[in-house]
């Protein structure tokens, strides 16, 4: 297995603080590993991003990131589940990309050309 980069830039549209838009990554069948977030330096403390694995059986919200807007890298986790389908407490793994699309949303923010730049770690 090897780790991939990839970059996805943002531009949101809309009125100030109320400004939104999204991006999409095809990816293949792969795991997340990291996503960094950088925002545009005029990007205002109610930006909300959203990230999520799209596709068939069903959408899966990865991270949520309310009102901030400082820079940082990410590192996404599922909780695992025995064979009872509960969940095991402490025990987390990387989220599968399924449906080879990366959804990256997001909303509250003002008009800016590249108001977030998605860095995305992916191991194939």
């Amino acid at each position: 297995m090897s780790i991939e980069l990839h970059t996805l830039k943002i531009t949101t549209s809309g009125s100030a603080g109320s400004a939104s838009g999204s991006g999409v990554l095809s990816l293949p069948l792969c795991e997340l590993v990291a996503i960094y977030l950088d925002y545009h330096a005029s990007a205002p403390a109610t930006t909300d991003v959203t990230v999520k694995s799209v596709g068939n059986p069903a959408t899966v919200t990865l991270l949520t990131r309310t009102s901030s807007v400082a820079d940082g890298w990410f590192y996404p986790s599922v909780n695992l589940h025995d064979n009872a389908a509960a969940a095991v407490t402490g025990a987390y793994a990387a989220p599968v990309i399924h449906g080879g699309s990366l959804l990256v949303e997001i909303a509250q923010a003002d008009a800016l050309t590249d108001c977030l730049t998605a860095t995305v770690l992916v191991r194939v």
